[in-house]
């Protein structure tokens, strides 16, 4: 009985990382999908940058503000485990005013293995912003008892 109960627990647990993972996939094609139906232009680099603040997206994207009407975008390259999970992070800048794409990247304080190269940089508007946290955070879908 307990084997089986463990095999069950174990069974559970991989489901729901498997279930995490293809929806940190789905919303990382939604948001790049998001992306390209509207036309959003990269910039290669943002002059006059002063780090304001930041919200996690996902383990690829994350908004960077600099002033409550300047808000970027931000794609990281490639896979970046923990960094919709941290509590803080750091800019690597070539230049101090500035944020550029290709060559800069961010990190996680304490965890200096962790270094993800920004990939591309979309200026977006704060109605923008609030269409890409809703890709992130779906409303729930109501259910009727019919």
């Amino acid at each position: 009985m307990f084997k089986h109960s463990v095999i069950l627990l174990l069974l559970t647990v991989i489901t729901a990382c498997a279930n995490r993972s293809t929806n940190l996939t789905q919303m990382n094609t939604d948001i790049r999908h998001y992306i390209t139906a509207n036309d959003m232009t990269a910039v290669d680099r943002v002059t006059s940058f002063r780090f304001h603040g930041w919200n996690s997206i996902s383990d690829e994207f994350l908004v960077l503000t600099s002033s409550p009407k300047r808000k970027y975008l931000i794609e990281l390259l490639g896979y970046c485990s923990d960094i919709r999970w941290a509590h803080t992070i750091k800019l690597e800048r070539s230049m101090d005013s500035s944020l550029h794409a290709k060559f800069d990247s961010i990190g996680i304080p304490g965890q200096p293995a962790l270094n993800c190269r920004i990939e591309k940089i979309y200026p977006i508007t704060s109605e923008q912003e609030d269409v890409i946290f809703a890709i992130k955070n779906p409303p729930e879908e109501e259910t009727s008892n019919q």
